[in-house]
């Protein structure tokens, strides 16, 4: 594994409207999902050094202070999930035990997680989030977002993440996809 020395910067928007996939839980929307990244060039892997909110210029105007959680999943693996992987995959398996268990899953990547009603002026937005340091994204980043504290009108949430390109071996890339999937859904998903 090699540094290739190109940093790669997302920021953008997503939203409830354009969701890839919707975790329901009777008549209540819990989380979305929205695919931000597709990269299929083989040989190449990618290592996430910094996440944020992208504030707007006014607390007033513009996507607000919304929880993330940033995932390796494609958009066909979101357009696929059953019910059972959707809550899994948003944290909120109680099946499992626990409402937290997303921070223990492989394709999570990282949680953003400034939720406050002070806003952008009065919190630092830059230094809410916990990235696993060992995570690499191979092809495809999407995020996990939360509907229950906002409601999906309010739930457009701004992201901004910077990425460190590595050039990967083809064995290394058979481990880290390998390493992506282990945590998988399988076994776990009613």
């Amino acid at each position: 594994m090699k540094r290739t020395g190109r940093t790669v910067y997302l920021s953008g928007a997503v939203s409830f409207a354009t969701a890839d996939a919707v975790f329901s839980s009777g008549l209540t929307n819990v989380a979305y999902f929205q695919n931000i990244l597709v990269d299929e060039r083989r040989g190449y892997a990618y290592k996430v050094t910094f996440m944020s909110a992208f504030p707007s210029a006014s607390v007033a105007t513009g996507p607000g202070n919304v929880p993330f959680a940033l995932q390796s999943f494609s958009r066909r693996e979101l357009l696929r999930m059953s019910e059972a992987e959707l809550q899994l995959y948003s944290g909120n398996n109680t099946a499992v035990g626990t409402s937290g268990f997303i921070a223990a899953q492989n394709r999570t990547i990282g949680i953003y997680a400034n939720h406050s009603e002070k806003g952008f002026s009065e919190v630092n937005y830059q230094n809410q989030y916990v990235i696993k340091g060992d995570a690499m994204a191979t092809q495809s980043l999407s995020l996990c977002v939360d509907l229950l504290a906002l409601g999906q009108s309010d739930s457009s949430a701004t992201y901004y993440i910077e990425l460190e390109e590595y050039e990967v071996t083809s064995d290394e890339e058979i481990l880290l996809i390998l390493s992506e999937r282990a945590g998988d859904a399988a076994g776990l998903a009613d």
